[in-house]
């Protein structure tokens, strides 16, 4: 007498097809994200990064069998993993970190097939402040900024050396600054000294609404797809630009450095402004020095 073998359920087959369909993708397993940051909220959904890890990496992940946690690094054409591994992304995975571009705040638990990553799940939510104030929060940026030429033009053939200290947090999705050898001349531990804008004379770049007060803001996918740049805010009608210094959630995690130099352009109205070439300092701002 045969022993009667028992047939697996539709709902067996049907999960066992769709493992096999998805290129032996394992099924996802929540990601235990409560210490990823150094403060994480659990009481939204997915978790919020409330504070990101102040030395070291700033946003620190489990590690999976797979590498599958991870985030998009700028230009939308890899994500980043754990483990470090850089994964292309195919086109329904682009679409969905598109939508109202979460990539730009989003940790996610990726499904990979065949190297690729096919499909993504928000895992933890990392507030662009944060990722602002941990990325460039302290930060001097040293640099050049366009002379003024008369007539709201600005002579994109001469510079003038710009000291600009950022604050240490953010406010809001703001991170605040100020340009620091405005009206009097700046000592830098280095030994350097950058004289004071109004020395300038008529030449002074900041007239009008550039102001010596400045905002940064990230503005993901800008123009297009993926095109993330990061926003010095002049005044409410008036900012310039630059990718360079944009940081991503994968810069947190040491996988999406910032460039070495950030070229900040005018845009928006008016479209005559000052131009800055900016690059973040190790030297900081010496108060007990004086220079000319």
């Amino acid at each position: 007498m045969k022993t009667p073998v028992a047939l697996p359920s539709f709902a067996a087959l049907a999960l066992l097809s769709g493992f096999l369909l998805s290129g032996c993708a394992a099924p996802a397993t929540p990601v235990d994200v409560s210490s990823a940051c150094a403060s994480v909220s659990l009481t939204t959904t997915p978790p919020t990064c409330e504070r990101p890890y102040d030395t070291g990496v700033s946003v620190r992940l489990p590690e999976t069998a797979a590498g599958a946690v991870g985030a998009v690094a700028r230009g939308g054409e890899v994500f980043v993993t754990s483990t470090g591994a850089r994964l292309a992304m195919s086109d329904s995975a682009r679409d969905r970190v598109l939508e109202g571009n979460a990539y730009a705040s989003t940790i996610y638990q990726a499904q990979i097939s065949n190297g690729t990553v096919t499909e993504v799940t928000p895992v933890l939510t990392v507030p662009s402040g944060a990722t602002l104030a941990r990325a460039l929060g302290g930060a001097v940026l040293v640099g050049e900024i366009t002379p003024y030429a008369g007539a709201d033009v600005y002579d994109t053939a001469g510079s003038l050396p710009v000291v600009v200290a950022l604050d240490a947090a953010a406010t809001g999705d703001l991170l605040h600054g100020t340009i620091a050898n405005a009206t009097s001349a700046v000592a830098l531990s280095d030994g350097t000294c950058a004289p004071a804008l109004t020395a300038a004379g008529s030449k002074n770049p900041l007239q009008g609404t550039f102001t010596s007060s400045l905002q940064l803001s990230r503005d993901p996918s800008m123009h297009t797809s993926f095109d993330d740049e990061l926003v010095l805010h002049w005044a409410d009608s008036s900012s310039g630009m630059g990718a360079g210094f944009f940081p991503s959630v994968a810069t947190l995690m040491d996988a999406d450095p910032l460039a070495a130099t950030w070229e900040v352009g005018q845009h928006g109205n008016p479209v005559s402004g000052p131009g800055l070439v900016l690059q973040r300092s190790s030297a900081a701002i010496d108060t007990g020095r004086s220079c000319s």
